[in-house]
């Protein structure tokens, strides 16, 4: 009920209305059968088609047919270089869609898609490079509002809400669909301003390898790069969301495959191609699904229906399709998300509201690449200013947090050092710092300093060469310095770095305990 129009809007913006619906039967079945996630619904896309429109329909010259073979070979060649990243398992890339971003991502979607529909929903003309332009629009042109079409939207908003609040079992946007065919058929509706989807070609899509020329594919290879990347992270992003939501796991390498594969599908089908859709996603979780089963029995229903139902589809308003996605919508939210995300650190809600920002001001893929780019701030930071502690002793070779722990006592002459990060030229300054700041406020002689190094789990050249200058200033003023519990990996990098590392027998001990039982004679200053 929902992919059939959609279909034809995306195909119409794209220039190849029939791209869109022939993009909405085998890709689908392809996607089923090799994608990871148990509810994704693929299919032609705003993104996609405006691409399509801005990129290749240029290169066509109003040409429908040659448009069409464009388009396809536009989807073998994304769903070729997307196919090759996944044997070069480059899946890890959607490993920085984090938890914030990802919150922040759905609510943004949802909006973007309820905002979407409010022109259909109250038979206005309302258009926006943006979310919040076309809001704009809708508010500046919302005295013009059809309420014919304001009452069917409603209308099948309210059906499908309180279907899914009191009869969860009733499939309210086939109810919805139902009601308002009724009525507008029924009751004449469309002579009343209501639009309505109108003609749908009838007939199947036939297999056709895109054969184009060496300057077609020299000018749409940059436009298959770009789509390749767009569609990846839009499928990433909306099926880990819903897999969040419904408590299963994503295999990035596997989705880029059964999403490249599911292109050239599209572009051998004479579609558009083909990326994750948030919005027929939500409404295919709305009304029930939980397997790609979903995915399959809708592409043979949209089959069914181009092959023998199309008159059927002709009253369907185009006001109700709206309140189906509207409806969806509102299932894609759950606002105590930014409640945990807050009680849990209050960075991640700012992730997760600047994503949803940029996702509604600018764009989809420009609110993820805001969201991923604060995130990878946040990783850089937490690197270069990670947390460490000072240890106190609480049995023979325990030591913990002298911070949380009032049982812990600190050592006599001693300071251990817990630094819980790897070691690299970016936090040198501070592991430096920390040390010399240790140092200065203790009021107790000091004869040792023994870095606790178990959770330092790598180190770099600048990190050996730091190590080594500290030692030096260390030894000047009479203190010991040891490492601890270092990892065997990490003491191998830090000897290949630091020379006197691999010669010294006084500096790495197996545990604090050694190290401590080892300086208790008092100081005792090795060379460097």
């Amino acid at each position: 009920a929902v992919m059939v129009p959609v279909g034809l809007a995306f195909g119409a913006l794209a220039g190849a209305p029939l791209a869109g619906l022939y993009a909405g039967i085998f890709p689908l079945m392809v996607y089923a059968l090799f994608g990871s996630s148990r509810q994704l619904i693929v299919g032609p896309d705003a993104s996609m088609a405006a691409l399509v429109a801005v990129s290749v329909a240029p290169l066509a010259g109003g040409d429908v047919a040659k448009l069409t073979l464009l388009a396809g070979g536009l989807a073998v060649m994304a769903g070729l270089i997307c196919v090759l990243g996944s044997f070069l398992r480059l899946g890890f890339m959607a490993d920085f869609l984090s938890t914030p971003v990802i919150v922040g991502f759905m609510h943004g979607l949802a909006a973007v898609i309820a905002v979407g529909q409010l022109p259909g929903i109250l038979g206005i003309q309302a258009a926006g490079e943006t979310t919040l332009e076309q809001l704009v629009a809708v508010g500046r042109n919302v005295g013009n509002s059809n309420p014919v079409a304001l009452a069917v939207g409603a209308g099948t908003f309210v059906i499908i809400l309180g279907c899914r609040r009191w009869f969860p079992r009733v499939p309210g946007q086939v109810m919805a669909l139902a009601a308002a065919l009724g009525l507008v058929f029924g009751l004449g509706l469309d002579s009343h301003g209501l639009a309505i989807v109108g003609h749908i070609p009838t007939g199947l899509p036939g297999f056709q390898l895109p054969t184009l020329g060496a300057a077609e594919l020299r000018s749409l290879l940059p436009v298959a790069m770009v789509a390749a990347l767009v569609l990846f992270s839009d499928t990433m992003v909306t099926a880990r969301g819903f897999a969040s939501r419904n408590r299963y796991q994503i295999d990035a390498n596997q989705e880029m495959l059964a999403v490249g594969l599911g292109n050239i599908a599209a572009g051998f089908t004479q579609g558009l191609p083909i990326s994750a859709s948030g919005s027929r996603t939500a409404v295919a979780e709305s009304a029930g699904g939980r397997t790609q089963i979903t995915s399959i029995a809708a592409a043979a229903v949209v089959a069914g229906v181009m092959l023998y139902l199309t008159e059927v589809l002709y009253f369907l308003p185009l006001a109700a399709l709206g309140g189906i996605l509207v409806g969806a919508a509102w299932n894609l939210c759950d606002f105590r998300e930014f409640g945990r995300i807050w009680r849990f650190g209050g960075m991640g809600l700012i992730g997760a509201l600047l994503t949803f920002a940029g996702v509604v001001g600018l764009g989809v893929m420009e609110g993820i690449g805001l969201g991923v780019l604060f995130s990878l701030i946040m990783v850089l930071r937490e690197l270069a200013f990670p947390s460490d502690a000072t240890l106190g002793r609480m049995g023979e070779d325990d030591f913990h947090d002298l911070s949380r722990h009032d049982d812990a006592k600190p050592i006599p002459g001693l300071i251990v050092y817990r630094f819980s990060a790897p070691l690299f030229f970016a936090n040198c300054s501070f592991f430096r710092n920390r040390v010399e700041r240790l140092i200065e406020e203790e009021t107790e002689p000091l004869h040792g300093f023994i870095v606790d190094g178990a959770a330092i789990n790598d180190v770099d050249l600048a990190a050996c060469e730091m190590l080594a200058d500290i030692r030096h200033q260390l030894n000047d003023r009479g203190i010991r310095m040891a490492i601890a519990n270092l990892r065997s990996n990490v003491r191998d990098k830090m000897t290949r770095g630091w020379e006197a590392a691999g010669t010294d027998l006084g500096l790495f001990f197996p545990t604090i305990g050694a190290a401590a039982a080892e300086f208790g004679s008092g100081p005792s200053v090795e060379e460097p």
